[in-house]
């Protein structure tokens, strides 16, 4: 990579914190706990229904047709609708016990640590993330990346969400950085990866989920520890 970079710039979710997994063990604790099983739903189509309607509103948030108040008040209740539960007040539960829950849980994508080890002192490190604000900060925390970052942006605090350029100029403001100083490294298409392009930011397109990219990526890869060779 060019030794004009200086800054790595990663999202969160699923390119740093394994979302994925943290989440699906998340889902394992909540169907027992709240005794799902006994309404003769599956393990399996339990987790496959979350994971539908949660990608489906996180791509509505990346387009801007919804916001994060909304997903938090809807994936759980369209969850339970899809599966035909009727258990008053029980999604809005399950959905405060998902984020408490699974922000607490620690596991990193595999191949993260040995980057941000390796590279920690040729490069500062920052987060940019359009999750939610308090929890984003807590998975930092439980997971022990905080000591690796300098600045940590949330589309929140930004008042912008990626893809919008906006959220990208309040960033390198905060980091005090050239966009040719960064790149931008993340699993979203769109707002990692096509926001950074389109605001001539160089970007690492990590396509663990097989995604169709609009746009040519400065560099794809499909294993996080890809990265030690390209940085």
């Amino acid at each position: 990579m060019a030794t004009t970079k200086k800054h790595i710039i990663f999202d969160l979710d699923d390119t740093l914190w394994d979302f994925q997994q943290n989440s699906h063990d998340t889902l394992i604790d909540l169907f027992d706990a709240y005794r799902i099983g006994d309404q003769g739903i599956d393990i399996a189509d339990f987790i496959e229904v979350f994971r539908e309607i949660n990608n489906a509103l996180w791509d509505q948030f990346d387009e801007g047709l919804v916001t994060r108040e909304m997903i938090r008040k809807e994936r759980f209740p369209k969850m339970f609708e899809k599966l035909g539960l009727n258990l008053n007040g029980v999604p809005m539960q399950m959905q405060d016990s998902f984020m408490s829950t699974c922000s607490a849980k620690p596991k990193l994508v595999k191949g993260v640590k040995e980057v941000l080890e390796k590279f920690n002192s040729k490069y500062k490190f920052h987060i940019l993330s359009n999750g939610f604000d308090e929890i984003q900060f807590i998975k930092i925390k439980a997971s022990g990346l905080e000591p690796y970052f300098d600045k940590i942006v949330t589309s929140g605090r930004a008042g912008f969400r990626k893809p919008e350029p906006e959220i990208f100029d309040f960033t390198l403001n905060e980091i005090g950085a050239g966009k040719e100083e960064c790149i931008m490294i993340g699993d979203n298409p769109l707002s990692d990866i096509e926001g950074a392009f389109h605001y001539g930011m160089n970007q690492v397109y990590y396509n663990v989920h097989k995604k169709e990219c609009k746009i040519t990526p400065t560099h794809t890869i499909n294993d996080m520890s890809k990265l030690l060779e390209l940085l």
